[in-house]
């Protein structure tokens, strides 16, 4: 033993200014700090993460979802950041909402699947493929913080008042017919069982409400039987306007990319709308940095990422767009 210690003695002596640097750098690249880098991110071919046993059509060109690259914040993330114009940083609690990280990613993970779950219903319908609702959801991902309410975050309700849940627009239908004050019961299913649940309404901008949102995520059967894949890694709802044009370019014989590769940004309801996005600016530098021909944003990014374009003399055509239908209208009839 005491020549093992002479020995490790021996070789810090020797080497200790190695040792001292290779501990300098493993600090340097590890110390976690109160920020996080925002760049550009790059595309997901939404092509490939389509599956299928039925016959479905293939594009010529690619619809790709882009995202924001973000980077821990470490000293030398910070110093890059500071020289690359691209490169944002964001204070960490700007990135989280109220709730803690795990959380807020448990939250984005629901609006993910609802957002893929909108994508289906509206390329059925715009496909004009049959297909009906065999099972529908409703998770409580965030509760107001005046909610007169025993809910908890992630509950599924299966019903109120006795009526069973089947859309959320029924379910505010048939709440926008009660007073502030008034109670609503709820059977909700929370960690595998069944529980009973209330609400008494309050008033939000003059209207009674349960004070909560929830996403909604649906289970179909349709006449073509298909799959949209996804990684544990991904959350959020920004893709789904995306993958409703990449689920509807499959489903129909017009390939609506005509060979180019088409990128764009935005959430979608089952209505077709396409919704405001965060990050839009990251999303359009990767869709260039990617060689993409086209940009499709929400109408309410379109400002913001119009200027960050001239601002970088940026080489690609950017649309904005306000609902599904205008984008396949833009497509169809895109000159290439």
């Amino acid at each position: 033993m005491k020549k093992i210690i002479n020995g490790i003695k021996k070789f810090i002596k020797e080497n200790y200014k190695g040792i001292l640097i290779l501990v300098f750098i493993y600090l340097l690249f590890n110390i976690k700090l109160d920020f996080s880098i925002y760049s550009p991110g790059g595309l997901i071919n939404l092509d490939n993460r389509i599956e299928s046993s039925d016959k479905i059509y293939h594009s010529s060109g690619s619809i790709n979802m882009t995202y924001v690259r973000l980077v821990k914040g470490t000293i030398p993330t910070y110093l890059l950041a500071k020289v690359i114009p691209t490169w944002d940083i964001i204070s960490n609690e700007d990135i989280t909402y109220d709730e803690d990280i795990d959380e807020t990613i448990k939250i984005d993970q629901y609006y993910l699947k609802e957002s893929i779950s909108n994508a289906y219903m509206v390329a059925y319908n715009a496909a004009k493929v049959d297909y009906k609702i065999k099972n529908s959801n409703n998770y409580v991902t965030y509760i107001f913080e005046d909610a007169k309410t025993n809910l908890k975050l992630f509950d599924n309700i299966i019903k109120y008042d006795n009526i069973k849940f089947t859309t959320f627009s029924e379910m505010q239908k048939y709440i926008s017919g009660k007073k502030v004050g008034d109670k609503v019961n709820f059977i909700v299913k929370r960690d595998g069982k069944e529980i009973k649940c209330y609400a008494e309404l309050i008033d939000i901008e003059g209207s009674a409400k349960i004070g909560l949102t929830s996403a909604v995520i649906n289970e179909y059967d349709s006449d073509i039987d298909i799959n949209i894949k996804s990684k544990a890694s991904e959350s959020g709802s920004s893709g789904g306007f995306m993958t409703a044009l990449a689920i509807y370019n499959s489903l129909t014989k017009e390939d609506i990319t005509k060979g180019s590769t088409i990128a764009g940004t935005g959430t979608i309801d089952n209505e077709g709308n396409v919704g405001e996005i965060g990050g839009v600016t990251y999303k359009l530098a990767g869709a260039v940095k990617n060689k993409s021909d086209v940009m499709l944003v929400p109408e309410a990014n379109y400002e913001e990422a119009y200027k960050y374009k001239k601002k970088h003399n940026f080489d690609i055509e950017l649309v904005s767009i306000n609902n599904f239908e205008e984008a396949i209208n833009y497509l169809k009839n895109r000159e290439v």
